[in-house]
């Protein structure tokens, strides 16, 4: 049979068992926090890392429309080049 003494005893060790798991779980949730904030600067790195490739993107199509805008003009200038000779050489056979 356990004393008051003994039951006293067992109670105490039984809070701090308690006292210790609420510690863990703070500390548990200390280091939740930490890697919960490191996501977050994970996260807004990466999205700056995407606006910026954003950026590039459109300076890259920019860059590609306006290559192929100087590729069009470059043709017609080939086309209207070519096909006067070709015109004038079309209208002198059904001249003579």
């Amino acid at each position: 049979m356990m004393t008051w003494f003994d039951t006293y005893n067992e109670y105490i060790k039984n809070f701090e068992k308690i006292i210790q798991l609420q510690q863990d779980y703070i500390r548990n949730l200390e280091r939740i926090s930490h890697l919960y904030n490191e996501f977050i600067k994970n996260v807004e790195r990466i999205n700056g890392i995407y606006n910026e490739f954003i950026v590039s993107y459109k300076k890259l199509s920019s860059l590609y429309e306006q290559q192929f805008q100087n590729m069009q003009r470059m043709n017609q200038r080939w086309l209207n080049l070519f096909s006067k000779p070709w015109e004038q050489n079309q209208s002198e056979k059904y001249k003579d």
